[in-house]
């Protein structure tokens, strides 16, 4: 069985690359190796780093959703012709939804599921 961070990065790169690909045509091999660094370098650091914080106290998602957001944007931008930082944001904004959406998809349909932990019948 993968370690959860390990699924976290297949899903974030499954969504977010082919995303970040479509939304800059003409460019899309360099953005699509951009998105490629820079989504590995801030998912593993949201899923193995910031957790291990202690000052955090396991207060890290928002933050840490919020950082991602940023530097894929700078990563973005940076890389884009031209340089777009409102662009960049845009795209990174979306790109991030998109993945942190698909994340919850397993864990909101094993709550909500007829058969699901808080719905399941008492035994």
């Amino acid at each position: 069985m993968m370690p959860p961070w390990l699924i976290a990065l297949l899903v974030t790169l499954m969504a977010e690359v082919p995303l970040v690909t479509a939304l800059y045509p003409g460019q899309r091999p360099r953005m699509a190796a951009v998105a490629m660094a820079a989504n590995l370098a801030t998912n593993l650091t949201l899923n193995l780093v910031l957790p291990r914080l202690s000052f955090l106290r396991g207060h890290y998602l928002v933050p840490g959703e919020a950082m991602a957001v940023a530097v894929e944007a700078t990563a973005y931008a940076l890389a884009s012709r031209p340089r777009d930082l409102a662009r960049g944001l845009m795209v990174s904004s979306l790109a991030n939804a998109l993945s942190f959406s698909l994340g919850l998809t397993p864990i909101l349909h094993s709550l909500l599921a007829p058969a699901g932990p808080f719905l399941a019948p008492k035994a």
